[in-house]
């Protein structure tokens, strides 16, 4: 591999990690407050896809109105699947494992709604970028991995400063740390867990919109979020600042695996290599362990 292909699959590495980072961020969210693993998550990202597809291709074909939206939506989509599917069962003290399966069950109702609907086509988004490389002698960087990466990075230094310098964000860290105890102190307990989808869901209705843009859209497009999730687990569940470096070592990693030795054997030696890590290290990149209080 030339030196120009390296720098080449490393950015755009680098840019897919940041698509895997958004979903580890969104996965850990809500695995911070209510510790159980969201596979609804990947609902979030099928809808909200579909949802940037038809506002950009028949309502605004606009890249900017649309991706706002788009990631609004999801937000709401966040808020909207805890109060219907989560909620009821959380105010009845129900066992984790219910979260767990309502989660996966969401997952799959979203799937096979929209296989149904729509087939297993493929919708593309509009070409909002017309130019779509930049070319620096042997040297060709994507627009749309550019894109992705800048936009990865400021979702997430938002994220990063409503967490630790907002109110919403001091609340979902106490109520991460103990469900039960800030409520004692004033705090709406509902409200936050509602913030904590939201948050989810924005991040949600961006990967979906990211994905869509530098893919296409199809039914199966929220399986994605298996990456996001084995990021979660790499950076160590709890840590979202972990989550972030896995995401992005995920992403640099299987782009210059699969310049090297092909899209075929690229996921086996990737999850081989991660089975490993978590047998030397299980508490993950952060070394954080967790304790599950909900």
């Amino acid at each position: 591999m030339n030196f120009n292909l390296i720098l080449q699959q490393l950015l755009n590495g680098i840019s897919l990690g940041g698509v895997y980072a958004l979903m580890a961020v969104g996965f850990g969210l809500i695995f911070n407050v209510l510790k159980f693993s969201n596979f609804s998550h990947g609902g979030v990202v099928t809808i909200s896809a579909y949802f940037g597809y038809f506002m950009s291709q028949y309502v605004f074909p606009n890249f900017v109105i649309t991706f706002i939206l788009t990631a609004i939506f999801g937000g709401f989509l966040g808020v909207l699947i805890e109060k219907l599917i989560f909620r009821p069962i959380r105010l009845k003290g129900a066992p984790l494992t219910l979260f767990l399966v309502n989660s996966i069950t969401a997952a799959m109702l979203v799937q096979q709604f929209f296989a149904v609907m729509w087939g297993d086509n493929y919708y593309p988004y509009p070409e909002f970028i017309k130019e779509t490389a930049i070319h620096m002698g042997e040297f060709t960087i994507s627009k749309i991995y550019l894109l992705m990466l800048s936009i990865s990075a400021f979702v997430l230094l938002v994220l990063g400063y409503i967490i630790k310098k907002t109110k919403i964000g001091i609340a979902l860290r106490a109520v991460s740390s103990d469900i039960r105890t800030p409520s004692l102190m004033g705090i709406n307990i509902d409200f936050v867990i509602s913030m904590a989808f939201f948050f989810a869901g924005v991040l949600g209705g961006v990967t979906g919109y990211l994905l869509g843009m530098a893919f296409t859209v199809d039914p199966f497009i929220g399986s994605m979020i298996i990456k996001g999730i084995v990021a979660a687990i790499i950076g160590g569940m709890g840590s979202l600042g972990g989550g972030v470096i896995a995401g992005l070592i995920l992403g640099v990693a299987e782009s210059l695996l699969i310049a090297e030795i092909g899209a075929s054997l690229t996921p086996i030696v990737v999850y081989a290599s991660i089975i490993l890590l978590l047998l030397i290290r299980p508490e993950g990149i952060s070394g954080k362990t967790y304790i599950v209080k909900a």
